[in-house]
């Protein structure tokens, strides 16, 4: 074999070599590049979970901070309503009617309200029950006990909303 010829494979076998080199660094790189990818995903992905998993404990706490505070409110709501019964029974004009048209506009007012919190059918509104026949006259006893539990409906309605006011601005929070 001739010196020239040596010479032509040794180049030949270097850039073989160095071929092969950058081959080989091209897959690295790539592979490597794809674990960073894959890594960097995981890392979102788990922050993500973390933080669904924070929002779900604090909206847990609000729910159930707002049901023991709703729990309480209905308990001194029938409390109260107990303590009037017993201060009414000794009025002597706890019997007095409250004037019809007075009644008739609470009681068709109650009607509206039960209507409208009820879920419609494919027909509409639900209607059944909103007929305005009472049994009876409505009493001043009577309303001065519908008072408390209607103050009491009020309050728990504030709770919820605020619960759900604090939940709301809890997730803008966390999203930013």
């Amino acid at each position: 074999m001739s010196a020239e010829t040596r010479a032509s494979v040794i180049v030949f076998l270097i850039l073989l070599i160095a071929a092969l080199c950058l081959f080989l660094g091209y897959r690295y790189e790539s592979n490597s590049s794809r674990a960073d990818t894959a890594e960097a995903n995981v890392l979102v992905q788990a922050k993500v979970i973390q933080m669904q998993a924070d929002q779900q404990q604090a909206f847990n706490s609000i729910a159930s901070t707002t049901a023991n505070t709703n729990t309480s409110v209905d308990a001194k709501a029938e409390e109260t309503v107990i303590e009037y019964r017993t201060i009414l029974r000794r009025e002597k004009t706890c019997d007095l009617p409250v004037p019809a048209d007075i009644a008739h506009g609470l009681l068709d007012y109650t009607y509206r309200l039960r209507a409208s919190a009820m879920h419609t059918t494919i027909g509409g509104t639900d209607t059944a029950g909103a007929g305005t026949t009472a049994t009876s006259a409505l009493t001043y006893c009577q309303a001065v006990l519908w008072i408390r539990p209607l103050l009491a409906a009020i309050e728990i309605a504030n709770n919820q909303l605020s619960a759900i006011q604090q939940a709301e601005q809890l997730r803008q929070v966390k999203t930013k």
